[in-house]
Formats: structure tokens, sequence, C-alpha cells
């Protein structure tokens, strides 16, 4: 039944993708979606939900919030500054709990922060690749993950590692 609702869904975008209801488009569309769901079945059971955990995500917004201000601050520092002290990295973290979910939100919340992007998620590995603009201590590059990695744990549902 998901299927049908999900095809549904495609057919919808479909139509509205192209800006009108004809024949052509519902076979089209339902063609594409069958297609679609076929090449990219989704991979959760029906019966597994996921977690979701309030005061978990309350500490994960304001972590972040708390984030954005400083971080802002140093990448416009940088912007404005005459001479570029820019030491631009990358690091591999693996996740503490590599679920999809957790991976996910993990490289949202990362691309929320100036200065640095998710490069590459590897969902059988858990492993994500993060790109710093201002990488001057892998260490606490490693820390500030560490620390968004059990964020995003605990607002899963889990228990801080």
């Amino acid at each position: 039944m998901k299927a049908v609702r999900r095809g549904a869904v495609l057919v919808v975008f479909w139509f509205l993708a192209w800006g009108e209801l004809s024949l052509a488009n519902l076979v089209t569309g339902v063609v594409a979606a069958a297609l679609l769901l076929a090449v990219f079945p989704p991979r959760r059971s029906p019966t597994e939900r996921i977690g979701f955990a309030p005061l978990g995500a309350a500490r994960l917004a304001l972590y972040v919030l708390g984030q954005l201000v400083p971080s802002n601050l140093l990448v416009a520092r940088e912007i404005l500054a005459p001479r570029s002290r820019v030491h631009s990295g990358v690091v591999e973290y693996r996740l503490h709990d590599p679920s999809d979910e957790a991976l996910n939100l993990m490289a949202h919340v990362i691309a929320l922060t100036p200065g640095t992007m998710a490069v590459e998620a590897v969902p059988e590995t858990g492993v994500l690749t993060v790109h710093f603009l201002l990488l001057d201590d892998v260490e606490r590059a490693n820390a500030s993950l560490r620390r968004i990695d059990q964020l995003v744990h605990a607002t899963l549902g889990g228990r801080h590692p």
C-alpha cells in the first residue's frame, strides 16, 4: 500500500513538472514512478520506526544556534581580512551509530554551520567526510564532530555514547 501512495505522490510531482493534466502525462508519470520505485526501493521495513527524543532535539537545536554566530563571525573575518589565513582540510569521521537517519541528520547539521560542509556520506561504513574551511586543529574538529554525533544520537532516541 505504501508503494502505491509513493507512486501517486511521484505522479503528482510529474504532473506539476509538466504543468498540465493529460492522458500522456498520466501514462508516462506512472511508468516513471514505477521505474523509480523499482530502481530505488525503500530500505526500511514498514514496521521499523524512527526514534525521536524532543529533549535531544532541543539540545541539538541549541547547539546549532550556539555555533551559528561564532562560525559566521569567523568566516566573515576571514573573508574581510586583507591576508587570508585559511587552512582548509578534510576530516573523515565514523559515526557512533551509523544509521541512515543519523548520517543524514548529521550531514544536514554540518551543512548549517558556516565554514563546514559534508562532502561524502557512506551508509555502508557510517563514515562522513567533512570539509573544514578553517582546519587548524584536527583533534578539535574531531571533538566537534563527536559532539554533533552525540546530539544527533540523543535526538534519534539513543543514549549518549
